[in-house]
């Protein structure tokens, strides 16, 4: 029987051959919604090349999984499993990616995995009401329904929550899994800057199951180096560059002054979409867009570090961490400098940092040495150097409208810390 192929020119991996189910997910609205969404967000207004899309990435991340389920001779559900996993794990991304999450965490107790879930399981649409009519293309639950896909264990491998065969989660969702390997070799790439350069064939190669996880041979420690070294220079250099952090401030802050605004509503939607409806939402939303597009963005007028701050401050910047505590801060602030509404915003990066990658720290890789069980902290301190480093320069940081950036810098000190 001869099946019908696909074969996809991608900028990182070269051919992509899909097929049979994956060809029927690609082609579903959620799948195909993510042409329209940057995988790095605002991260352009610093890195002109970085224009590129969370379908992009999703493909990547399908074509790295294959490749590791063939290389660890998974059967064929396993196999299914996996790479369904990995084609759909973003479907539930917002507009600009990862930029708006924070609104949705804070009113809704969810993010974009959450969305994810509830697309793969059906009790979401991803349609807004007027387009229902002119879209007849199945959705992802009904194609992995037809096709017998138990969508909850695509969900739990998504989530990492596969305990019946653990390392299917962990080939999607652990310290090194192939989201990881996509998303620093394609950043990197479309960035510009030198820090993704791994060797995904080598680190492949050396991947083994044991005892129903996932574990790296021996010969395999100086490429799980590599990784961890890039995904933290790559979340210090461009994740959380300062001006990308700016950029992302100034579009959240935004949406969470529109009074009555759905958090899903918003997340329905593209890029352009939404740039396009904020401004219509009212006068603040839409400088923040006309800056936006033509780079005139909020500066930093204030910043510390833990090591600049005592104990007692450095308590005030982890309550800063709750967003009503911040909000609050916010309009004392604007408030007593007599500054408008919006124009003042407190960015304490922390717990967001860590709510975004849940794997920033994790450096728990099993290596196999010969017949040897052992942590990859036994063969070398460079893990344990990574976890340590910090990845902003800063743990609380004010930015306000350039206008406002001398008035608040001299008084910041003294109205954060009192």
């Amino acid at each position: 029987m001869v099946y019908e192929h696909k074969v996809i020119r991608d900028s990182i991996h070269g051919d992509i051959k899909i097929e049979g189910l994956i060809i029927d997910l690609l082609e579903t609205p959620e799948l195909q919604r993510l042409y329209n969404i940057k995988q790095l967000g605002l991260a352009h207004l610093v890195f002109p090349g970085a224009h590129h899309t969370r379908l992009e990435h999703s493909l990547g991340t399908y074509n790295i999984a294959f490749k590791a389920a063939n290389l660890l001779e998974l059967d064929k559900n396993d196999t299914e499993l996996i790479t369904c996993a990995a084609l759909l794990h973003d479907i539930g991304h917002g507009p600009f990616s990862h930029t708006l999450e924070s609104i949705l965490r804070s009113t809704l107790d969810a993010d974009h995995v959450d969305l994810t879930e509830k697309l793969i399981l059906g009790e979401y649409d991803i349609f807004c009401s007027e387009e229902k009519e002119f879209i007849t293309s199945p959705g992802v639950h009904e194609i992995l329904d037809r096709n017998s896909i138990n969508q909850k264990d695509v969900v739990d491998i998504i989530k990492g929550k596969s305990h019946k065969k653990q390392y299917l989660s962990q080939i999607l969702n652990s310290a090194i899994d192939v989201d990881q390997l996509d998303y620093l070799i394609r950043d990197a790439y479309y960035t510009g800057v030198a820090y993704g350069i791994i060797d995904i064939e080598r680190y492949l190669q050396t991947l083994t199951i044991n005892s129903g996880k996932l574990a790296v041979r021996r010969k395999g420690v100086g490429v799980v180096e590599s990784i961890l070294m890039a995904r933290a220079l790559m979340y210090s250099s461009v994740y959380f560059h300062k001006t990308v952090r700016i950029a992302e401030l100034m579009l959240s802050k935004a949406i969470e002054m529109i009074h009555c605004a759905n958090p899903f509503d918003f997340f329905k939607m593209t890029d352009a979409e939404l740039v396009s409806d904020m401004k219509r939402m009212g006068t603040f939303q839409y400088k923040i867009v006309t800056c936006l597009k033509y780079r005139k963005l909020f500066k930093q007028a204030y910043s510390a570090s833990f090591s600049d701050l005592n104990e007692q401050n450095i308590d005030i910047v982890k309550n800063l961490e709750n967003v009503e505590s911040r909000r609050e801060k916010e309009k004392e602030i604007e408030e007593i400098l007599n500054i408008p509404a919006g124009h003042i915003i407190i960015d304490v990066p922390y717990r967001e940092l860590h709510y975004a990658e849940p794997r920033i720290d994790q450096i728990d890789i099993m290596i196999i040495d010969e017949n040897d069980i052992k942590t990859l902290n036994e063969f070398t301190p460079v893990a344990g150097a990574i976890k340590s480093r910090t990845i902003t320069d800063w743990s609380v940081m004010i930015v306000t409208d350039e206008k406002h950036r001398d008035v608040v810098s001299k008084n910041a000190e003294k109205l954060l810390f009192g």
